[in-house]
């Protein structure tokens, strides 16, 4: 028996974040995979270009086609993509627009050609004053390169991208994009942002859950096992302890588990774990990830 780390399933989301910059004059051309190199630290690549075409695909969703000299591309959004223009106005996407994104390097891109993404954020180019640019701040808000320090206020919006509010101690170290008119002559530079936009969207259920079977997972047999109550609640059912076992349940879902035993109860039906569920560390009763993928179908339904 053996405590592991390791990620047992994986959640994709394919996101990309956005950020502008003031002036046309300050951006990079394409093609794209150039655009690697001036985000260094962060996690993320910038597209840049002009919507020529938007079409509405399905289930609400649209595809930006966006033509160059070097190359054509194009991006889906929908109702929960931000696009803001670099005042950190909310916008909507039109053609003719010029925009910067930025894309999240480690989620899964459509191997097909013209390239597609899916931006998270979007930032249209306008004429006003305003400049947004991708940041990490440590504790003291002084960014990576040393260079720029923010002041934060009651003023300031602050908010991930599920557009919950976030605190200063969310986004030490992480990465965001920061909306600002003015920079005083100091160094380092100093700025207070109007907007501050965490480049993380707030968790569903299902991806608490498969964080906890990062960490708090033991192998049996060959077998991966998951903590029974902390997952299943993490998914919202039910758990009522039964002295030898447990009753998970939600709505007309019930499962019976008993520890020593592969057999279980799923409504009125009998089933069958390929280990039985233990009890490995005091109180807490383990169960084969194989009921992780039962929750997760009684979650979704």
């Amino acid at each position: 028996m053996k405590k592991t780390l390791s990620i047992l399933l994986c959640s994709a989301i394919v996101g990309t974040i956005v950020s502008p910059v003031a002036g046309a004059e300050e951006l990079n051309p394409l093609p794209v995979v150039d655009e690697k190199e001036e985000v260094r630290d962060a996690n993320f690549y910038t597209i840049i270009g002009t919507i020529s075409k938007i079409t509405e695909e399905s289930n609400g969703t649209f595809f930006a086609t966006v033509k160059t000299a070097e190359e054509e591309f194009g991006f889906y959004f929908n109702d929960q993509t931000l696009v803001f223009d670099n005042t950190g106005k909310e916008v909507i996407i039109k053609e003719g627009m010029k925009f910067t994104a930025y894309v999240d390097s480690s989620k899964p891109m459509m191997m097909i050609y013209p390239p597609r993404y899916s931006p998270d954020v979007i930032i249209v180019h306008t004429e006003e004053s305003g400049t947004v640019k991708l940041q990490q701040f440590d504790e003291n808000l002084l960014n990576k390169e040393k260079d720029l320090i923010i002041h934060l206020s009651k003023e300031t919006v602050m908010e991930n991208l599920s557009r919950k509010p976030v605190t200063k101690e969310d986004i030490i170290n992480k990465d965001v994009l920061i909306f600002y008119e003015v920079v005083l002559e100091s160094y380092p530079a100093q700025a207070g942002p109007q907007k501050v936009i965490l480049l993380e969207r707030e968790l569903s259920a299902i991806d608490k859950a498969l964080k906890i079977t990062e960490t708090d997972v033991y192998e049996v047999n060959g077998e991966t096992m998951i903590p029974l109550r902390l997952v299943a609640e993490t998914l919202g059912f039910k758990v009522m302890s039964t002295g030898k076992g447990a009753i998970v349940s939600k709505g007309n879902v019930s499962f019976t588990i008993t520890r020593g035993s592969k057999s279980y109860g799923y409504n009125k039906a009998l089933k069958y774990f390929k280990e039985s569920p233990q009890l490995l560390e005091e109180k807490k009763t383990y169960v084969p990830i194989e009921f992780l993928q039962l929750l997760i179908e009684h979650t979704e339904n």
